[in-house]
């Protein structure tokens, strides 16, 4: 029941995210508005992202370096060694993903980032244990092409 509740959180903010939220055409050249559904306690944000730090901008460097510093915090909570759940963990990884998604920002930043924190079975271990929807944004991000 509750990884049922996860996907349908995520194929929430993926669909809102590929539907530009409904917002108008002047906006949406600049501002990307991606809302994270509530989640337990929770209650749902709308996270809105302006268009001119799209990219590489500082912003997006801090949230790919948050979004990688939450996914080691899931990992360290998933599983049955786990002293607590990962559910906070979690609701932290959603929104800062949903704020580097509101962002627009490269891909390349995230998968960099995860590449120089997590080894390779601990990356495969995240994309394993995330929502279909965050875990494809994941997947995405680790192949995206390198420039630097």
């Amino acid at each position: 029941m509750r990884f049922r509740l996860l996907l349908a959180v995520c194929a929430a903010v993926a669909t809102a995210v590929a539907a530009g939220c409904g917002t108008s055409s002047r906006k949406a050249e600049t501002t990307t508005r991606v809302t994270v559904p509530s989640y337990g306690v929770f209650p749902a944000a709308t996270i809105t992202g302006p268009a001119a730090e799209a990219g590489d901008s500082v912003a997006c460097r801090r949230d790919a370096t948050s979004f990688t510093r939450d996914a080691a915090d899931f990992l360290a909570h998933s599983g049955s060694r786990a002293a607590y759940p990962a559910d906070l963990a979690f609701v932290e990884l959603r929104s800062v993903l949903a704020d580097f998604l509101a962002r627009r920002c490269d891909p390349e930043l995230l998968g960099r980032d995860l590449e120089r924190a997590l080894t390779a079975k601990q990356r495969a271990a995240l994309v394993a244990g995330l929502p279909r929807a965050i875990a494809a944004t994941v997947r995405e991000a680790l192949s995206a092409p390198r420039r630097r």
